[in-house]
């Protein structure tokens, strides 16, 4: 009778420890799965916005043209305006010290709000690596909540929209995966080679960025975030794999 209570306890044990391991595996692929549905949800939410944005432009083009047939003049598409407000934002940037630019990962960033412009979104674009396989959307603020859900825009580096030529830096902060969902994020940002594509997409185009650079920098070396004259870069920041006081950087150049 003993023999058989301890088989049975064998058994049990046995079968645990084989839920354990196959727990182990399988659950950081759901939370994968999941932060990604999560994150072509709000992709999605993204671009019809957009959408939206655009119809309505339409609408008033079509409304413009009928009452006002002799115009020399239309209006102006609303998501030009705010691009180009963005535009002076970063030419601002570049002219000033970018004294505020901190370490995205100590969460003293303000919060971006561009309501005051009619911009109501937390969404500033959307980042794909296609070597690494990471379709992402662009948080605003790299605040607690935004680097808790993906990937994020650090403030007073500039902002993701057509330069036009003039000098900018666009740093988007991540860490290697979310704290609480475990998604992928920039884990894999150290296996980027020179030359791999990364392709931000804002509201009104896809801008193309070469990888020029990787490099490891204590969060206080904020040099390499700053406004570099001539050049119009990408910054990706994410925590060191192995020395998780340092910060891992990959920088791109626009080609495109």
């Amino acid at each position: 009778m003993k023999n058989i209570d301890f088989s049975k306890r064998e058994t049990t044990m046995i079968i645990i420890l084989l839920l354990l391991v196959v727990g182990y595996i399988v659950y950081p692929r759901i939370q994968q799965q999941r932060f990604e549905a999560r994150a072509q949800t709000t992709i999605a939410g993204f671009e019809y916005m957009i959408e939206e944005y655009r119809i309505q432009y339409q609408y008033q083009l079509l409304a413009h043209r009928q009452n006002n047939p002799n115009a020399n003049h239309e209006p102006v598409f609303f998501l030009e305006l705010v691009s180009q407000w963005l535009e002076n934002v970063n030419h601002t940037l570049y002219l000033g010290s970018q004294e505020h630019l901190a370490d995205p990962f100590i969460y003293n960033h303000p919060p971006v709000n561009l309501n005051m412009i009619g911009f109501y979104t937390n969404i500033i674009g959307t980042i794909s690596i296609p070597a690494i396989d990471i379709n992402l959307p662009i948080y605003l603020g790299a605040n607690m909540y935004h680097l808790g859900s993906g990937v994020a825009h650090v403030t007073h580096s500039s902002f993701p929209v057509n330069s036009n030529g003039r000098s900018s830096n666009t740093v988007i902060a991540g860490y290697r995966s979310t704290p609480h969902s475990h998604g992928r994020v920039f884990r894999d940002i150290p296996q980027l080679q020179i030359g791999d594509e990364i392709r931000i997409t804002n509201f009104l185009q896809t801008i193309v960025y070469s990888v020029v650079e990787t490099r490891v920098a204590a969060p206080y070396e904020t040099e390499a975030l700053r406004v570099q004259s001539g050049r119009e870069l990408v910054t990706l920041i994410t925590t060191h794999q192995r020395r998780g006081n340092m910060r891992y950087l990959v920088v791109a150049e626009r080609v495109g």
